[in-house]
């Protein structure tokens, strides 16, 4: 297998598996040589670089000559790679009731992502493909290049950002952090409890509940729940309009 062939299998186009091939064989390299390398033609080129820019893939480097560098290219392989061993997990298992299965549209999903790092691996190449809005509800506000990279993607293209979270001494620097990045800040109103549950929706499709300090006091052993139910999400975005009106806003 090849790199093309490989790109492929991981759901990219046949265009975007060989911009691709071209860009990990240069590590550096302008529109021109990555056409005249991978044989894309210049008019579909931009189109792809536009969308690996979008997806956190690319970065321009400053100078007079434009040229584009591979980022994060490990990162949204592992995720792509998880992706699909949990979809074969998945399969799997429904192969065994495959006559118990249902047909209606409105079925959905819940999937449990394990470990701090995890979690925020997904965050990250989550907020990226958002296409319109993330709410979300923070406590400590964890500050991590990539993290604050993708969002910054995010936020650039159009996707509107609240956060909610403690914000006191020992967070503010951190949350201004996100701010910077283009999010709007609330500060988490304690009537709503001591702690408030780490939670967020994206574009009203998928939801995600986190739990870990104080209840959890190891990070290996942090749990997120992924889900696609819409009677929760529903919940949940109830629950964090009425925490965002009782807020103050981080000026």
């Amino acid at each position: 297998m090849n790199k093309s062939d490989f790109f492929r299998e991981l759901g990219f186009s046949e265009y975007e598996s060989k911009v691709l091939s071209s860009f990990s064989n240069l590590q550096k390299a302008t529109a021109k040589q990555i056409s005249e390398d991978s044989g894309v033609p210049q008019n579909k080129l931009y189109q792809i670089i536009k969308k690996f820019e979008s997806l956190g893939l690319l970065s321009q480097i400053p100078g007079k000559l434009k040229k584009y560098e591979l980022i994060n290219l490990q990162t949204f392989i592992n995720g792509k790679i998880k992706e699909k061993e949990s979809n074969l997990k998945s399969l799997k298992e429904n192969s065994k009731k495959i006559k118990t299965l249902k047909n209606s549209d409105d079925e959905f999903s819940f999937s449990l992502i394990k470990e701090q790092k995890a979690i925020m691996d997904k965050l990250s190449e989550k907020n990226i493909q958002v296409k319109k809005e993330i709410l979300g509800v923070q406590r400590g506000w964890v500050v991590w290049g990539e993290g604050l990279r993708q969002m910054q993607t995010a936020t650039r293209k159009g996707v509107k950002v609240k956060l909610i979270g403690v914000v006191d001494s020992e967070t503010e620097k951190r949350a201004r952090e996100w701010k910077e990045v283009g999010c709007e800040i609330r500060k988490f109103n304690s009537k709503f409890g001591e702690f408030p549950l780490r939670f967020s929706i994206f574009d009203n499709k998928e939801a995600r509940i986190t739990l870990g300090k104080p209840e959890v006091s190891k990070p290996e052993d942090y749990i997120t729940i992924w889900t696609s139910s819409k009677p929760l999400i529903s919940l949940l975005r109830k629950q964090f309009e009425e925490m965002w009106k009782e807020s103050e806003k981080l000026k």
